[in-house]
């Protein structure tokens, strides 16, 4: 078994492909509203997307985008319902749930300075090394979402 995508629901999408696209190298492969009840074929039934949200008339954005390494990420914009965001504190270490999303990379000092340079915070003002085999560091999307680079 692998993991085939992981969801990063956010509250504004253009901030986050931002990120994404413009700072991580992501492609677009999907940029559509669902339900669409396109003519091409629907991607989304309603139906099925209320069962999904639980919610009766649900409708989003969804961005699906991929690395050239073929990693996929599912960016959803929810529209109906209201997207609520998360106080940051409940996106830390001491929480239930996905902490962080971590990517694996070369030149860690090089994505550092990109990261610090586009104006991401990051979670310390410095690399970490951890056991001998590699170096880390942490640092936040536009809704505080942890992401992580990570070089072996």
């Amino acid at each position: 078994m692998k993991i085939h995508h992981v969801c990063v629901v956010v509250s504004d999408m253009e901030e986050s492909l931002k990120l994404y696209k413009d700072v991580l190298g992501f492609n677009v492969m999907l940029d559509r509203i669902i339900p669409d009840g396109s003519e091409h074929g629907c991607f989304f039934e309603q139906q099925t997307l209320d069962d999904i949200f639980q919610i009766k008339g649900a409708k989003s954005r969804m961005v699906l985008i991929r690395s050239e390494e073929g990693s996929i990420i599912e960016l959803e914009q929810p529209i109906v319902p209201k997207i609520q965001k998360v106080a940051k504190e409940y996106l830390r270490y001491g929480f239930v749930g996905i902490s962080e999303i971590a990517f694996g990379v070369t030149n860690i000092d090089e994505w550092f300075e990109k990261i610090k340079t586009a104006g991401y915070e990051t979670q310390t003002n410095y690399i970490w090394e951890y056991g001998g085999i590699g170096r880390s560091f942490l640092f936040f999307d536009p809704d505080g979402n942890m992401l992580q680079m990570n070089e072996e």
